[in-house]
């Protein structure tokens, strides 16, 4: 991307609500690269295209940031249901959605905001001669 990230490290915690973990800070701009390079994909839009990133925009690209710690930390705890040390017991559930799929349903809103991904009409005549079975 840009040398200068299009969210800085303190905005970024101030979207998130916490401070960024060291991991976090050691690999921001990775983390933030696969952000953008998944928004991207699913908006259908290049954020250097962009000449002002709206705050909304922000803080769905801070979401996307942290699913990527979430699913780092889900695949660590895969196939765990059940923990239990003496009198003290955690269970999973076990039908959980991984974090992006979470994500997505989740900022369902922010998504259809920001999504250039329909299909532009077209008109005319559309099917070639050429072609098997014309419709």
């Amino acid at each position: 991307m840009d040398d200068k990230p299009i969210i800085s490290q303190d905005t970024m915690a101030a979207l998130i609500g916490r401070p960024l973990s060291t991991l976090e800070k050691e690999n921001y701009t990775l983390y933030l690269d696969i952000a953008l390079l998944r928004l991207e994909d699913l908006l259908c839009i290049k954020f250097a295209d962009l000449d002002n990133v709206p705050v909304d925009l922000q803080l769905l690209i801070s979401r996307c940031f942290i699913a990527i710690q979430q699913e780092q930390t889900a695949s660590m705890a895969l196939g765990i249901n059940k923990k239990q040390v003496e009198d003290f017991s955690i269970s999973y559930e076990s039908e959980v959605d991984a974090p992006m799929v979470a994500f997505v349903k989740q900022n369902a809103s922010l998504l259809d905001k920001y999504s250039k991904c329909q299909a532009e009409m077209r008109s005319g005549r559309t099917c070639d001669a050429e072609c098997f079975r014309c419709i």
